[in-house]
């Protein structure tokens, strides 16, 4: 009897073993993705030594982490393949959006039966107007110049920082909190900007027979306008913002009430502690803090030029302002301990008087600009200046290029700057991840252009459910290196 237990706990144990040989054995070729190049344009030989890295998953419990090499002309890839027999929490970075506040014209007022008077901005009579005028179940509208209800812009918008969310307009009617109101009342104090005397705005209104009101507004095309958009980067300790002061029709707005004048502008806080859940969530353990009474212009921008983008440099040292005035781009690099310029660089001009912002990426050791036609890479120099290091001629074809090139699916290397994006259906807009294009230029232009498909392709004829395809995931889906 023991004989025959033991024989038969050896075959289960035999049995397992193979078993288990057979799943790695049989699985092997399975998990290891394969891709197929087709090569669009240009010598692959000029790709030699890049690495392209893919990251997919199917449903969260399915992943594949693809290393595609090319050499000597074609693509030699090797896979890492996971399985869990739970969904996972895909993980993402925590960002905080700083300082976000926007023009409030075409919001303000429609709540005018509940917004508070301290919150009033004047285009509440505009409604009560219309309300007052308006037959039961008809729509009523009227075009006001703004300027004739409203001094300067009314203000809405949110501060999102580390441990610190405050809400003034966005979510709410109006600010919500003790500490969301002095916040909106200093914004709105100390940024006063004249409202445009041309700016004209239609607004409408439709009473319902249950006593409720369906109302809306839009810009009229006749008068000018402005809508104040800001921009920031948040350091541990300060956040800096500034916004375009330039209107629809390339004018400028008034902005000589802000104290300091037009420029990149300072809030200090002081951060709270937040703390990451386990499913990827945060929770505030203790409220940060801002110092109102900080509120200040740091450093000057020349009203006359457009504000593009503001960006804090790797070696978090430097803010990045990119500028364009007519035809002429510029980067300005400023000091952040003394908020001085420690260079102003001309990176670009263009033929087209209106200009053509396209794109911007700064990777850990480099920036690419795509500006009209033209790809420009700067490197710095190791004491907080830049150069030109390779710029194309203005022919690229921007279908080469994916509206937003994310740093990690860049690389530059001798005078070459690869780009690799998710292969996505410009007609259809499927997206049969996880395959890839790969572009590269030099300073002639477009040298190699190639799409790889995926042994893990999207079969894809008809809608479907984003959860029941392989697609890549979400934080760093394709990265890029090159050796």
């Amino acid at each position: 009897m023991r004989k025959a237990l033991g024989l038969i706990a050896a075959l289960l144990v035999f049995g397992a073993a193979a078993v288990g040989w057979c799943a790695q054995t049989v699985y092997a070729a399975h998990d290891q993705v394969r891709f197929i190049q087709t090569i669009l344009s240009g010598d692959p030989a000029v790709a030699d030594g890049l690495s392209v890295q893919t990251h997919a998953t199917y449903g969260n419990r399915l992943f594949w982490d693809s290393t595609t090499k090319l050499q000597d002309g074609a693509p030699q890839t090797q896979t890492e393949y996971h399985f869990f027999n739970t969904e996972q929490e895909q993980p993402y970075d925590q960002s905080y959006q700083g300082v976000e506040i926007y023009s409030a014209v075409q919001s303000s007022g429609s709540n005018f039966r509940d917004t508070p008077k301290y919150r009033q901005t004047g285009l509440e009579r505009v409604y009560q107007e219309l309300y007052d005028s308006a037959a039961t179940d008809k729509e009523i509208e009227k075009t006001i110049m703004v300027a004739d209800y409203c001094e300067y812009y009314p203000l809405e918008g949110f501060v999102s920082l580390e441990g610190i969310n405050h809400d003034f307009g966005i979510w709410t009617y109006g600010p919500s909190q003790n500490d969301s109101l002095a916040m909106w009342n200093k914004l709105q104090e100390f940024f006063r900007i004249p409202v445009l005397p041309t700016e004209r705005i239609t607004i409408s209104l439709t009473k319902n027979r249950d006593g409720s009101l369906a109302t809306g507004s839009s810009g009229n095309d006749e008068g000018d306008q402005f809508y104040l958009d800001t921009q920031s980067v948040v350091t541990p300790k300060t956040c800096y913002f500034t916004f375009n002061n330039h209107t629809l029709k390339g004018n400028t707005v008034d902005t000589s009430l802000i104290p300091g004048g037009y420029g990149i502008y300072a809030l200090d806080y002081t951060a709270g502690v937040v703390k990451t859940l386990k499913d990827g969530g945060t929770e505030v353990t203790e409220n940060g803090c801002l110092h109102l009474d900080s509120l200040r212009m740091v450093f000057p921008i020349d009203p006359t030029e457009e504000f593009l983008q503001l960006r804090q440099w790797e070696d978090d040292g430097t803010l990045l302002l990119y500028t364009r005035r007519k035809n002429d781009y510029f980067l300005t690099i400023i000091a952040l301990d003394t908020m001085q310029q420690i260079q102003r660089l001309k990176t670009q001009s263009t033929q087209a008087d209106d200009g053509a912002w396209y794109n911007l990426l700064e990777s850990d050791d480099f920036i690419v600009t795509v500006i009209d036609q033209t790809a420009t890479v700067l490197l710095p120099n190791g004491d907080g200046t830049f150069r030109i290091d390779m710029q194309t001629p203005n022919t690229l074809n921007l279908e080469y290029l994916p509206w937003r090139m994310d740093s990690k699916a860049v690389a530059y290397h001798n005078g070459k700057l690869a780009v690799a994006y998710e292969n996505i259906d410009q007609t259809t807009g499927f997206r049969y991840a996880p395959c890839f294009d790969a572009v590269i230029f030099d300073n002639t232009g477009l040298v190699f252009l190639a799409q790889y498909q995926s042994s893990l392709r999207n079969v894809l004829t008809d809608s479907y459910n984003s959860n029941e395809i392989v697609q890549l995931v979400n934080q760093n889906p394709i990265e890029v290196t090159w050796k």
